[in-house]
């Protein structure tokens, strides 16, 4: 079962990787560095408010949709997630509103650019919550369908919008926000549709308290996951250009999107397998990790050597001619993501033993991090020193993550002696 999961998953991943890579080029030929690099800051933005108000929600769905599911109580589990999602908002306003205020004034942002994030923000949310359904049901067929539909639209859609409207941010981040709209349309009315239930009742409150007990050492996390991976582009922003942003969110992409797909495949096919082993107690659960861990270290070293060996000849076929100069960062990406794979699997290990304080103590000190080393080494070095921090700062919270994985599996352990 687990080969097969891994064969859709990875075929689905291929697809979805191959869109994301055409996109890329399909973007950099019609957009000029200083636009690519304004969008993908706007889109920053809209990642940090999604990973902020509703992943936290979503990885408290994967962790208990699948044990509610077999005991037919799944409406409950969804309905809980939606609430709990509504809460993390209202607790959030108080600071989002003065926060939206200064970026208003300061003249960060517009407000047909606060529009545009917010359609992206929504959008977004919304296929989080069934994209997590489908993915702990092992629903890997329209998980894969909905997720190539996102890497492939987006930017074809995009590219025509640019063509016909002209070169703007704005024009980049409508299409994206109305292709994802019109996918979801399209395939929510394909998905299964649980009965309307209260939030209100027995067991569901007991669900709450359990969502809230999961998701609060969580809410942080996105804050804190977003600044380990997306604050140097800001700290480039501000220390260098626009222009420069734009190249190197290129390369940035182009270097990291193999292993996060090789680390995607891996995780959607084995995660719900080692989270079944350990709720059973089997055994079994100790071979998973053991091959999520062979997967990623050896697929990681092999995509590594490819951008080391042949980075110039990978940007002269996937960049467009103005972002090509940056190829030479490539190397020094790929690296970095390949430990950032394996911190992946240390945080799956602290989430299934639901040690998620131990999560945040591993996301904050890799934000920590990838501000103290990445803002002094861009200072100094420019884009060369932005890439040269990544492996160091991922590596560094590597080595936290798994001494704190380590530590969570032995104490499910000891609590299991005892009973």
């Amino acid at each position: 079962m687990l080969r097969w999961d891994l064969c859709v998953v990875g075929a689905f991943q291929v697809g979805s990787a191959l869109g994301q890579v055409v996109g890329v080029r399909l973007l950099t030929e019609v957009l000029t560095p200083a636009v690519f690099g304004e969008a993908s800051l706007l889109m920053g933005v809209a990642a940090l408010i999604t990973s902020t108000l509703v992943n936290p929600s979503m990885q408290a769905l994967l962790r208990h949709y699948p044990a509610e599911a077999r005991g037919g109580e799944q409406a409950i589990v969804e309905a809980v997630a939606i609430k709990n999602i509504g809460r993390t908002v209202k607790a959030a306003l108080p600071v989002c509103a003065p926060l939206s205020l200064v970026a208003f004034l300061v003249g960060w942002v517009t407000p047909f650019d606060a529009l545009l994030i917010a359609a992206l923000v929504g959008v977004d949310g919304l296929r989080m919550f069934q994209t997590a359904i489908l993915n702990a049901t092992r629903q890997h067929r329209w998980y894969g369908i909905w997720q190539n539909g996102e890497a492939w639209g987006r930017p074809i859609v995009a590219y025509g919008a640019v063509t016909v409207l002209g070169v703007q941010a704005d024009i980049v981040l409508a299409s994206f926000a109305a292709t994802s709209g019109l996918l979801y349309l399209m395939l929510r009315r394909k998905m299964p549709v649980s009965p309307l239930v209260s939030h209100k009742g027995s067991e569901a409150q007991e669900v709450l308290g359990n969502f809230k007990s999961y998701t609060v050492p969580l809410i942080p996390i996105g804050l804190i996951g977003w600044t380990s991976n997306m604050a140097d582009r800001y700290m480039i922003g501000g220390l260098l250009s626009s222009k420069d942003v734009g190249t190197y969110v290129a390369v940035y992409g182009l270097a990291s999107r193999p292993t996060l797909m090789l680390s995607s495949i891996a995780e959607t096919a084995i995660r719900p397998a080692y989270y079944e082993a350990l709720r059973q107690q089997s055994g079994a659960s100790k071979k998973y990790i053991g091959a999520w861990f062979l997967i990623s270290a050896f697929g990681s070293a092999a995509l590594w050597a490819g951008f080391a060996l042949f980075h110039e000849e990978i940007a002269s076929l996937l960049l467009g001619p103005a972002f090509r100069d940056g190829a030479y960062l490539a190397p020094w990406i790929a690296a970095g993501y390949g430990l950032l794979a394996l911190v992946h699997i240390t945080t799956r290990i602290c989430f299934a033993h639901d040690a998620t304080k131990s999560v945040l103590t591993s996301e904050a000190a890799g934000a920590v991090l990838s501000v103290v080393i990445g803002f002094p080494m861009i200072y100094l070095y420019g884009l060369d020193g932005a890439a040269m921090a990544v492996p160091v700062y991922f590596g560094m919270q590597f080595l936290l993550s798994a001494y704190l994985a380590r530590r969570a599996s032995g104490m499910r352990s000891v609590r299991s002696d005892q009973k």
